[in-house]
């Protein structure tokens, strides 16, 4: 049985996500975030969210979190989800089969032949922390943001499983 989620439960309980920013990345569309069992359009109406939802809105959190913005985490959300439009449920969905316990974000420095314009070289790699160290020694110059997706993740299923 699917477990019908509102944005509360999501805000207090599963996730951490501030009420504001929920509610802006929802309503905008962000990531492909939505209310997927009830979209809660007028106002005496609760959003209902799935779990894979769920799901999908901690990984944008987490990257909103640990830094990045918007085009860096659409850019992330598509090379994770292997899609052109940004989809946080199915990228998510995908770390899960995965059982990914980290994120790496590798951000190579602009170099003078680049202009400002121009966007920053962005990788995300998928590992376990016992490959960090091996990676980071791969690229000398790099910037890195290292997210533990795995734990969040684990965190939520437990969370889930006792109020659900």
């Amino acid at each position: 049985m699917q477990p019908e989620i509102d944005s509360a439960e999501i805000c207090e309980r599963l996730v951490g996500i501030t009420p504001i920013y929920l509610q802006n990345f929802v309503s905008r569309g962000s990531y492909g975030l939505r209310a997927s069992v009830k979209p809660g359009k007028v106002r005496a109406q609760r959003r209902l969210f799935s779990q894979d939802d769920v799901f999908g809105i901690a990984l944008v959190w987490l990257l909103f979190e640990s830094g990045l913005r918007g085009d860096p985490i659409a850019r992330l959300l598509n090379d994770l989800a292997g899609t052109k439009k940004a989809n946080a449920n199915l990228a998510a969905k995908k770390l899960l089969e995965q059982q990914a316990e980290c994120l790496l974000i590798v951000r190579e420095p602009r170099g003078p032949k680049k202009t400002p314009l121009e966007k920053p070289e962005q990788s995300v790699k998928v590992t376990r922390q016992s490959e960090l160290l091996s990676i980071l020694a791969q690229h000398p110059a790099a910037d890195f943001v290292v997210i533990p997706v795995g734990y969040k993740f684990e965190d939520i299923r437990k969370r889930m499983e006792i109020l659900f």
